[in-house]
């Protein structure tokens, strides 16, 4: 009877607070959302900052920031300002689907592991060790089912470049072939093994200071990290090779655009976006949309607080993803080749920073791979690993202006990884510095120093994707 009782003053209590927020007019996150405001964003006259970025709540995410976990906790702690436009999002019900019984943070097993253990292949020591990283409540792969999304979107408030490109646009002079995947090995790794037909997916991981320690970097292929507004940065992982509990998950952003277009036919998951940018992100037309917003297969930990406590699985999405192997990223040495005198431009160089505006990211050669720091203290993942790498990649790329803004009226930025630009390659513990090209947005970019192809130690790669001329490699 008490329990009964409980439950229905529980009930009472949803029920009011939902009639709350209609009387008041609040967004989920308490802001008011004036008829003023709203005419303004939709008749795109300029107030672009209605068009807040950051806003994955306007797409489905605000009722899950609010929600209650499985031991009664409320997840309304550092949520993020939604777009003053946007309406009240009703939760799909099958949007978060949480693991049986308590969803707090506990180690477990990665559950599928299909390529050779290497250097920047596994989550233990960087040297080779095998094991798999430990993960929020991972559990057993389930189908994952999405519905389609709208591709629209307030366009008349985009700046930027990427999202007014045609994928296959070519934009300048190819130097050199592409990438090309060499027979017996993965395509994002160049390491030995046989590649699972499935498609790369590419993952959107937050990297503020509650979302660390992270799940999944150390299971990833290739992470690009890429910087948002305010100086703060986020990750975009890729998986093809091992499958990977991961997050926290976070939003999109027009960055983005430049980034998946190289992969074939990716899975993109991510937590969501504001209109503009989601219209952007939809249009891409060989991407297989997973926004949680539209999509299963994502959960939310009881050991975090919103909005830093979203997490899905790779397994799960592949098993009702289309499409085979994406292509070759970068091209390798063969497994055990050590840079040599032939890379005439090649310098001893153990150690390098990037000084982001938020925070700096730093690399160190240990002998067998690169181990990350962030903000000057080892950068660990959330099985107690630091993060590591067999190549870091520093891409220069043009800065542009989106013509939006974050709630806070931070300028949202985006890094036009397409055309040409300076790149810094780390790899066997030496610099070569050179020219990165990539003629369109569906191509891979060609690495290139002193007229030869710049290849890497096969493993995983980082790609630090920087704004040019701002001396930020350190």
């Amino acid at each position: 009877m008490e329990r009964t009782a409980a439950k229905a003053t529980a009930n009472v209590g949803v029920l009011a607070l939902a009639i709350l927020v209609v009387v008041t007019g609040c967004g989920g996150d308490g802001s008011s959302q004036s008829d003023e405001a709203t005419a303004a964003y939709r008749q795109g006259d300029g107030v672009v900052v209605q068009a807040t970025e950051d806003s994955e709540q306007s797409t489905g995410d605000r009722s899950a920031a609010e929600s209650t976990d499985s031991r009664g906790t409320s997840g309304q702690v550092e949520t993020e300002t939604a777009s003053p436009t946007a309406a009240p999002v009703e939760e799909i019900p099958w949007k978060i689907q949480r693991p049986q019984g308590d969803t707090a943070v506990t180690a477990a097993p990665d559950s599928t592991t299909t390529s050779t253990t290497a250097v920047g292949q596994s989550d233990g020591a960087p040297s080779g060790s095998s094991g798999a990283e430990a993960a929020p409540s991972a559990r057993a792969a389930t189908v994952v089912t999405t519905i389609p999304g709208a591709s629209g979107g307030v366009a008349s408030l985009y700046k930027g470049f990427l999202g007014t490109l045609d994928r296959n646009k070519q934009i300048v002079d190819p130097l050199g072939s592409p990438p090309a995947t060499q027979p017996g090995t993965m395509p994002l790794t160049g390491l030995p093994g046989v590649a699972p037909s499935r498609p790369a997916a590419i993952v959107k991981i937050d990297n503020g200071p509650a979302a660390r320690p992270q799940s999944g970097l150390n299971a990833a292929d290739i992470v690009i990290e890429e910087e948002v507004e305010g100086g703060v940065t986020r990750f975009a992982a890729v998986f093809h090779s091992t499958s990977a509990t991961v997050g926290p998950v976070r939003s999109a952003r027009t960055t983005d655009i430049g980034i998946i277009n190289s992969f074939g036919s990716p899975l993109l998951m991510y937590s969501g976006a504001n209109e503009v940018t989601e219209g952007l992100i939809r249009a891409q037309p060989t991407v297989q949309n997973r926004n949680a917003g539209t999509s299963s297969g994502y959960w939310r930990s009881s050991g975090r607080r919103a909005p830093s406590n979203l997490y899905t699985d790779t397994a799960s999405h592949w098993a009702s993803a289309g499409s085979g192997p994406p292509p070759a990223q970068f091209a390798y040495r063969a497994l055990g080749e050590r840079v040599t005198s032939v890379h005439n431009t090649a310098v001893t160089d153990d150690q390098f920073s990037i000084a982001f505006q938020a925070s700096t990211a730093g690399w160190s050669w240990n002998g067998s791979a690169w181990l990350r720091t962030q903000g000057g203290s080892p950068h660990m993942t959330s099985s107690g690993q630091q993060v590591s790498a067999a190549n870091v990649v520093v891409v220069e790329a043009r800065e542009v202006p989106t013509g939006m803004v974050d709630s806070t009226g931070a300028k949202v930025p985006e890094f036009v990884f397409v055309g040409s630009g300076d790149v810094s390659v780390f790899t066997d513990g030496k610099r070569i510095d050179g020219r990165w090209n990539r003629p369109s947005l569906a191509v891979a970019p060609t690495l290139m120093s002193g007229g030869q192809i710049i290849e890497l130690t096969p493993g995983r790669t980082w790609i630090e994707l920087i704004g040019r001329d701002k001396g930020l490699l350190g």
